[in-house]
């Protein structure tokens, strides 16, 4: 782990960082710094302490061009940074999302392709992991042989542990890895699987899934599992990482910042000025340090990024 970061840190020396622009660092801090930790988050999650430490050097590099930065160097903070430009960051990769959206990738594989050579092992996940590849799945039953009846999202959509809590609640965590739907409808061996006195609740929710189980059909085809976030139903990094933003808010005026013909120190500042993270005087006010009360310009009003732009006489 320590190695990644010394990687990361062993960049900056090269770099003449004082004469660069902070758009020039930008573009080093997406293109080089975020790319180096990418083959080792791809095969393990590596410890928050250490993304941490990344992100410090990435941080410093980019507000004050060395390898860490105070407080008053930085105009933003970090996770606003991280945001992709739609929804109003800088578009720098955030790499506790990009380790988990590299590592869905052996859950997908251990799901579509049983031919690996690692087949069979004994792979870890974290819960956060799990929940946001089942979260990110539907499976379409064919044969049943692969699909899992307790686990996986194959009725319309959704899971046994989705429309029945109580009665899934009652199934040994065994069978739940283990039992296919094709096994469960063999002689209504699923109804086996429940290990535990049935309440009013579980009852009716028992009848529920015994008239899913009783229309559900069999095919030929084998089962198929679709990834929700792209057009093909193929699972990809790049989809699973901006899944992780689903539901934030977007920003309305990225288009106008960062498609126009400006150069990108100017849309740089333009983002800056959208954000509300020059140092003006009603900032500087904020921040309890000192400043002019009026715009230096006109003197007529106090300095805000609107009045300096806008209204300014």
């Amino acid at each position: 782990v320590q190695p990644m970061v010394d990687a990361v840190a062993a960049r900056l020396p090269t770099w003449k960082a004082w004469l660069m622009t902070k758009t020039g660092r930008l573009a080093l801090v997406k293109s080089v710094l975020c790319a180096i930790p990418v083959h080792q988050v791809l095969a393990f999650a590596p410890p928050r302490k250490t993304l941490k430490q990344i992100e410090k050097i990435q941080r410093g590099f980019l507000w004050a061009g060395r390898a860490a930065a105070n407080v008053g160097h930085c105009h933003m903070n970090w996770n606003r940074v991280c945001r992709p430009i739609e929804l109003g960051g800088l578009g720098v990769r955030d790499l506790k999302r990009v380790s988990l959206a590299l590592r869905l990738r052996w859950l997908w594989f251990s799901k579509t392709d049983p031919e690996q050579a690692w087949q069979g092992l004994d792979l870890q996940f974290s819960p956060t992991e799990r929940a946001l590849f089942w979260a990110s799945t539907v499976t379409v039953i064919g044969n049943g042989q692969a699909a899992l009846l307790w686990e996986d999202r194959w009725i319309g959509g959704q899971s046994v542990c989705e429309l029945m809590p109580n009665l899934y609640g009652c199934i040994p965590k065994r069978r739940r890895t283990t039992r296919t739907v094709a096994d469960g409808l063999n002689g209504n061996s699923w109804a086996r699987d429940i290990q535990d006195n049935l309440g009013l609740h579980k009852i009716g929710q028992y009848l529920q899934l015994w008239q899913i189980m009783q229309r559900t059909e069999l095919s030929t085809t084998p089962d198929r599992l679709i990834w929700r976030w792209t057009a093909s139903g193929t699972y990809s990094a790049q989809s699973c990482y901006t899944a992780t933003f689903h539901g934030s808010t977007g920003c309305h005026s990225w288009k106008l910042i960062w498609k126009c013909w400006a150069p990108p120190r100017v849309k740089f500042f333009h983002w800056l000025a959208n954000q509300d993270r020059c140092w003006t005087a009603e900032r500087l006010a904020r921040h309890g340090l000192q400043h002019y009360p009026r715009c230096l310009l006109c003197d007529q009003q106090p300095e805000m990024m609107r009045h300096l732009l806008l209204e300014c006489p």
